[in-house]
């Protein structure tokens, strides 16, 4: 980000994202909705993309076009069956993807994967769970 949050204090509205939008290439801003905050598309009205922020204002992973966003809610439904399916503690199946996709903790976040990597999560996921199965 050009703008980094200091500690707990919140990213300014208005703050430019380091990512371009990835359906038209503008730069993603800062706004604020009744629903908390977001990036959106500089290009708005033309370009309607927006991506989630948390509350300090940091982007919630790296903005992503539709099939990417796409692939990434089908990877988050089948990996929170690890830990919502009482396989694991959520910590170690976020440990559990770490280790299964050779990443480091940073990177082990399907907020940051492109749809490759949600593919080949879902794929290690499955495999798991079948493994599970038939014990």
């Amino acid at each position: 980000m050009n703008d980094q949050a200091h500690g707990n204090d919140p990213l300014p509205i208005g703050t430019k994202l380091d990512h371009p939008c990835p359906e038209c290439g503008e730069t993603m801003v800062l706004r604020e909705s009744k629903f908390g905050l977001f990036y959106g598309c500089s290009a708005f009205p033309k370009c309607k993309a927006a991506h989630g922020a948390h509350k300090d204002g940091k982007p919630l992973g790296i903005p992503a076009d539709k099939m990417t966003k796409k692939a990434r809610m089908d990877a988050h439904e089948v990996f929170d069956q690890l830990w919502k399916g009482k396989h694991m503690a959520r910590g170690e199946a976020y440990q559990w993807m770490q280790e299964a996709m050779e990443m480091t903790e940073e990177e082990a976040h399907i907020g940051r994967f492109d749809a490759d990597q949600c593919e080949e999560l879902v794929h290690k996921v499955e495999m798991y769970l079948e493994e599970k199965e038939d014990k």
